[in-house]
């Protein structure tokens, strides 16, 4: 079944020159919804596809801890790919999250809005000082200061 996937997908000679030279494989090879690597080099053993068991469903299984059937073959990668590995985190797409970034945005600055326009008039008038407070601290008055006219 899977080495039928594997038959599907023809290497071409660029991408083999490619692969040898950088030891990288690229996202344009990753086109499948699950990755089976086409040169697995592990003989009979059969080659399974990199689904994490934390995407499996929560019932139906012989061992319910590792979600697996007695006798179910383990993939090569069982120690990335189990329940004991880190949880995978599914990120969002950027257009939800440029949604979401505009929706935090627009909420603060409606929030600053409503706080600016409902805030109360000051119950006091301002003080208003002509020559500034220079007389009022005890300073000397201008108009008396020897020199001025």
């Amino acid at each position: 079944m899977n080495r039928a996937l594997v038959r599907l997908a023809k290497p071409t000679l660029f991408s083999l020159s490619v692969r040898s030279t950088m030891g990288v494989r690229f996202a344009s090879q990753y086109k499948k919804e699950y990755y089976v690597d086409p040169e697995p080099q592990i003989g009979d053993y059969p080659n399974l596809p990199h689904k994490f068991a934390e995407a499996r469903p929560h019932r139906g299984w012989w061992d319910r801890q590792m979600r697996r059937n007695f006798g179910e073959p383990i993939a090569e990668q069982d120690e990335i790919l189990n329940m004991w590995a880190p949880t995978q985190y599914w990120s969002p797409g950027w257009k939800q999250v440029a949604k979401m970034w505009t929706g935090v945005i627009v909420t603060i600055g409606s929030v600053y809005y409503l706080i600016s326009q409902a805030r109360s008039e000051r119950p006091y008038l301002r003080a208003y000082y002509p020559n500034g407070l220079k007389e009022e601290l005890g300073g000397v008055p201008e108009a008396s200061t020897p020199g001025s006219k």
